[in-house]
Parts: structure tokens; sequence; C-alpha cells
């Protein structure tokens, strides 16, 4: 489609910048001439440096060849697989080997905090998620340091706890963050930051002629405005076509990071945006909250499902700054993008205590019960304490 636009695409590892020169060469030996560079590098699985991590059957999931990989691992002979880290993609991973593979299969999340997902939901949400999952057959163990994975003759045989336990293991799935590609960017002495190549509103570069986005480049968070990875698809498609714009003559900034995202496992969908409590209080934010059970359809409608909305204020402005949906149905917790609206809207408690949402029984509980709107309600209350 894009050559058929005038758009030449090559497919090739770019491996040297002349920033003087103003090109790029690729590992073919080609080179390419440009007035204007975008830099689009990503990012790579960070591996902690664990004992063992190098040992056969250590895996990470980045890409296509990596999911290929761990397809053909899950295979004969494999009795126990160990997931370190539950954060959503290894959560993801484990519900979908647990449906595709074999039935006698041992699954078990390891987590260094309190709870899986610690990054997207607060306490008593995430316990709504692992009463789930572990009655779905994974074994979940949270508040876990991993000491080190151990093998014989190369190959995984376990994963040892600082409490001195080992887990049995024929394969290990590790991912626990990842890293920006930003060697490039350092090779030419582009500007660094925290967590990533420094960019400004307008992702433009300490270089003019090249511009970068995506898991490559710092962020900042829309709500604290302190830097932050940020490293989502979301916030990486926005970032190009702001460049493209700024190319254009468009002067469009950024407006920063809310962290919005989702996960689905078996039946579960689970969605959340913003601060959490927890992180909120990291920032120094004085919070309340509201936790709100709600339906997704009318209670005598056939089908229905239940669903959960949490939602966090900044208790001196009233501003909500976060919210997170565990669903037993997908549609719900696309609610989380009304939520989003909100924070960027700057809407405050009293303001959505005056949400009304488009309903009709087949597709969302009655008006009364509109869970936002009662949330904010209750929030309200709060106040007065």
């Amino acid at each position: 489609m894009l050559q058929g636009m005038g758009v030449n695409v090559v497919q090739d590892e770019v491996v040297g910048i002349d920033a003087q020169k103003k090109n790029v060469t690729t590992a073919d030996g080609k080179a390419f001439d440009y007035d204007k560079l975008f830099m689009a590098t990503g990012s790579s699985s960070f591996v902690p440096p664990i004992e063992g991590s190098g040992l056969d059957g250590v895996m990470t999931l980045r890409g296509l060849p990596d999911a290929e990989k761990i397809k053909s691992a899950i295979g004969a002979g494999v009795k126990n697989v160990i997931f370190i880290g539950a954060g959503f993609i290894s959560m993801e991973t484990a519900t979908l080997i647990s449906e595709h593979g074999d039935p006698g299969l041992g699954l078990t999340v390891v987590e260094l905090m309190d709870r899986p997902l610690p990054l997207m939901l607060d306490k008593e949400m995430a316990d709504k998620v692992q009463t789930y999952l572990e009655e779905k057959g994974l074994r979940i163990l949270t508040g876990k340091t991993v000491e080190k994975i151990t093998g014989d003759n190369g190959n995984v045989t376990g994963v040892r706890l600082a409490s001195g336990e080992t887990l049995e293991a024929d394969v290990v799935f590790m991912n626990v963050g990842v890293r920006p590609n930003t060697q490039l960017a350092q090779d030419i002495g582009l500007e660094m930051a925290q967590f990533g190549i420094k960019v400004n509103e307008f992702q433009e570069t300490s270089n003019p002629d090249i511009l970068a986005g995506g898991d490559c480049v710092e962020k900042f968070n829309f709500i604290t405005k302190q830097p932050t990875p940020g490293q989502l698809r979301g916030p990486a498609v926005v970032q190009g076509r702001l460049a493209a714009k700024r190319l254009a003559g468009y002067d469009i900034p950024f407006p920063g990071v809310l962290d919005a995202g989702g996960c689905k496992m078996f039946d579960m969908t689970i969605t959340a945006t913003g601060l959490t409590e927890e992180s909120a209080a990291k920032e120094g934010f004085e919070t309340v909250s509201a936790v709100v059970d709600s339906r997704s359809k009318h209670g005598m409608i056939p089908g229905m499902k239940p669903w959960t909305i949490k939602l966090v204020f900044d208790k001196q402005t009233q501003k909500l700054i976060g919210g997170q949906i565990v669903s037993q149905a997908v549609h719900p917790a696309r609610e989380i993008d009304a939520v989003t609206a909100f924070i960027l809207g700057g809407k405050t408690i009293p303001e959505l205590t005056c949400f009304t949402s488009a309903c009709n029984p087949d597709i969302s509980s009655e008006p009364s019960a509109e869970p936002i709107t009662i949330a904010a309600e209750q929030a309200l209350q709060k106040l007065k304490n």
C-alpha cells in the first residue's frame, strides 16, 4: 500500500547514521540520504541479572519469532512452565498456554509484588483477577523473589526463590519489562534522558533534523508532568502521527501519557488508565476513591455479566486521575476510554455525578446505576468525612 503511494519501503537493518552527511547505512551496505530523519527504534525485552537466565528454556516475548519459539517449546515432555513477573504479557501468555496447551501442564506465575498486574491495578481489584485465574488452574505466587534459575547440562530445570523453595520448570518465561533501543541515537550524540532519547513536545531531538518517537523516547505523564517510559502501542502511534504533522507544518504538541491499556485472560477483560491509588500516593497525591460493581446488561436480561470499576480522584482538586475495570464481558471494559477522556478533560467529582451514558437494556445497566456516576456519588460523600 505504501509503495503504491510513492513511498520507498526498504526492509533492512540500519547499522549506522551519519548526522553530518545526513544519511543512513543499512546492513547490506546501501546508503540513503535524508533531509529529516524519524527514529522509531523501539525497545527490547529486559532480562534481569538473575543467575541462570542464559540457560536453554528461558524465554522472553517481544515479537513473532519469540512467540514461535515459545509455541514450539511448549510441546511433548514439558510438564511445568514458570512465568517470572505478573505483568499483562506474562499473564496473557500464561492464560493462552492454559487454553491451548496440554491440560496437564503446570503453570506457575511468580511475582515480586503483592498482586498480579501491579502497575495496572490496586490490591482490591487485583485480588478479583487472582481469584479468577486460580479458579482457572493457574498457580500465582505473590511477594516472592526469584534468586536463581537452576539448570542441568545447559537446560533449565527450575527456579529457586529467596525463601529457599525450588520450583520445578522445563520452561521459564521471563517478562519483567523492556529497555529502549538507543544505541544508534547515542552513537551520533543525541541527548539522552532517563527513559530514552530526549525529545520535545513535537518529537524533535537535540538534532533539529532528527525526530523520534515510540518506545525509544522518554515521555511525560499527563497528570504528574514527570518523565516516564510510556512504552505502550498507543503513545507510539500518536507520536508517529504528530511527527509527520510536524514535518507537514503543523504544531500539535504531544499531550503526555496516561498508560491506558488492557488485557484479556480467559473470559475476563482488565483495563486501566491514569494513576492507581498506590502510584498516586507515591507522587504525593491525597486520594479519594470508589469501587462500584456493575452489570453488562439490565439485571432482567439473560446473559448479564458482572464487572467492577474503580475510580481514583485527587482529593485536593477533586479531579479524576485514574480508573480500573475488571469485567467478565468485553464491552464494559471499554468504558475505560470514557475515563481516559474525563481525565484529559479535567473532570471533577461533582461534574461526574451528572454523567449519563447511552443506555439500552441489552448493552448497559439501567441509567440509575451508571457506574461512573455512582462512583462519583460515592466519592462525593467521602469528601465530607
